[in-house]
């Protein structure tokens, strides 16, 4: 699967583009500023439908308009897939996938799919526990669609709960109302916690081997997923009702903050190396590399699933690794199609450089 194609209306400082692409290597060079993390976000955007570096999808489109087009042409194994994302200020964002118009992620065209890495991106290691769970939840529900179905209905049951626990501050009578929604709680959160921990059976070996590759570490790097529900088995029946002792155990404390305080809600990745947490006490080379390590393993993860690779999209990443590591990414035993930015086109090696496509990025064009 690869894109062949992007076609821009004011979408951040691209007025309007249209721009063909190599199913290989695609090196995007330029002066800081002009646009080239802008196209990654463009393509990144098509294909997993949100931006990278805003939670405001509006956001994106450009300072002094109203709205903007994307459009992406993809080569699959099925024939060519064309995708459209309109997005109007104040509105939701429309996608249409070949013509019709797709209101769920499960009515799209499941091989799409792109990773993003920047070096600047560390909130995977150092930023907030909700970062590192939303990565697991949206490369989970990319693959499993239900899963995204059952964290909605989770999240739903958790508002109403934490709802009720503020009012019973003023209203003891309501406590009845509890058990219900401790039911709904554990039965979901129960197959939220089963599904995670089947998924980090086969992402963490794969982070243990990319960050050895990667940082020539001779200490291999442990990874926890640090729950708040301890359960004597593996079965959903000993999940579940090591889910609802916990939540009575906590209701005292839940009663007192008004927030239900476990859950897969509250879970977290702990990293470490040499018994150090590398969230506080790693170097930020340490951290870009376990944040590389990290998004190579979703990158193969979703090929072991799916049996396709998604797009890499490199943000000035080359600068980062030394100049075995970085041939190793470019034409490496894993085939996909790949994009570069780079301020300084002799960062790629020259022999790569000389098969692959370069594109000069200005002010917004790209030539």
């Amino acid at each position: 699967m690869h894109l062949t194609k992007i076609r821009l209306f004011d979408f951040r400082n691209f007025r309007e583009a249209e721009v063909e692409f190599s199913g290989g290597l695609n090196v995007l060079y330029g002066d800081n500023g002009q646009g080239k993390t802008n196209l990654l976000e463009a393509i990144h955007f098509l294909c997993n439908l949100r931006p990278v570096r805003t939670t405001r999808e509006q956001d994106v489109i450009a300072w002094d308009k109203t709205k903007a087009y994307l459009k992406g042409v993809f080569d699959t194994s099925s024939g060519p897939v064309d995708r459209e994302l309109l997005l109007v200020a104040g509105d939701r964002k429309k996608v249409r996938e070949c013509g019709v118009e797709r209101h769920r992620l499960s009515e799209l065209y499941w091989q799409i799919h792109a990773v993003f890495f920047s070096p600047d991106d560390l909130s995977l290691v150092k930023g907030r526990p909700s970062e590192r769970r939303r990565f697991l939840d949206l490369i989970i529900a990319r693959l499993k669609p239900q899963y995204g179905r059952y964290l909605s209905e989770y999240n739903r049951a958790l508002f109403h709960r934490n709802r009720l626990l503020k009012d019973l501050k003023k209203n003891r009578t309501l406590i009845t109302a509890l058990d219900a929604w401790d039911e709904q709680l554990s039965s979901l959160g129960t197959v939220i916690l089963k599904t995670r921990a089947a998924f980090t059976e086969k992402l963490f070996p794969l982070v243990r081997k990319y960050y050895l590759y990667f940082s020539r570490e001779e200490r291999e790097i442990e990874i926890k997923y640090a729950g708040s529900i301890v359960s004597t088995g593996t079965s959903p029946e000993s999940i579940h009702e090591a889910f609802l002792a916990a939540l009575r155990k906590s209701l005292p404390q839940d009663l007192a903050s008004g927030y239900t305080r476990v859950g897969p809600h509250r879970d977290d990745l702990q990293f470490l190396l040499g018994g150090r947490d590398l969230r506080y006490f790693g170097s930020q080379g340490e951290q870009r590399t376990l944040s590389l390590s990290l998004k190579f393993a979703e990158r193969r993860v979703f090929f072991e699933t799916t049996g396709v690779y998604p797009i890499l999209l490199l943000d000035d990443a080359m600068s980062e690794l030394d100049a075995n590591r970085r041939r190793w990414i470019l034409e490496g035993e894993e085939p996909c199609q790949v994009f570069v930015t780079t301020v300084d086109l002799s960062a790629i090696p020259e022999d790569i450089l000389k098969k692959s496509r370069v594109y000069r990025v200005r002010a917004g064009s790209v030539g």
